[in-house]
Order: structure tokens, then C-alpha cells, then sequence
């Protein structure tokens, strides 16, 4: 038959984005950068962490585009200051002039 074996599930039973980990994880690895020097001993722990949110981030997008760009008003604000930390953490590598 045609027919699914078990009924398709509604978007509220559906994984959703959360950017709260990523705001979280940019915001480590900011601090590091504003505390520390980026090519020091300590690249052995804002390397991984950086990574690390940029898998989340990627992984992210694909929730967001199938839910159909559904999420609260606070998520969107969680969106952009994890886009904000993420531009922050690359300036701060590639040795862009710091402003603060």
C-alpha cells in the first residue's frame, strides 16, 4: 500500500532550531580571544570550541529551512548575536584590527 505505517508528525513534535548554544559557544571562544592571545597554548581550547559551533550553526540553518523559518522572537535575536560572536571570533583569527 500507499500508505505510511505511522502518521507524519506535526511541526510541534518536530526538532526545532535552539541558537542558544551557539551564543554560548561564540561567547567562549570570544572571551578567550578578548582575555588571552589567539595563537597561544590557548588554540588548544577555542579551536575545538570554534569548530564545534560552527558544525552547531550549519546543523542549525538545516532545522531552521525545514521548519520554514518558524522560530520565537527570542530565538531570532539568539540567531543573530551567535552570527555577530561567530564574525567576531573570525576577525579575531585572521588578525582583523581589534575596537574594543
Amino acid at each position: 500500500m500507499n500508505q505510511p505505517s505511522a502518521a507524519p508528525q506535526s511541526f510541534q513534535e518536530k526538532e526545532k532550531p535552539g541558537w542558544s548554544l551557539l551564543v554560548v559557544l561564540f561567547g567562549v571562544v570570544t572571551v578567550l580571544f578578548r582575555f588571552t592571545g589567539v595563537w597561544s597554548w590557548w588554540a588548544l581550547l577555542w579551536a575545538p570550541a570554534f569548530v564545534l559551533a560552527v558544525g552547531f550553526m550549519a546543523y542549525e540553518w538545516r532545522l531552521l529551512a525545514r521548519s520554514r523559518w518558524r522560530m520565537s522572537a527570542l530565538e531570532w535575536v539568539f540567531l543573530v548575536g551567535a552570527h555577530l560572536g561567530f564574525a567576531a571570533s573570525l576577525a579575531a583569527i585572521l588578525s582583523f584590527p581589534r575596537r574594543w
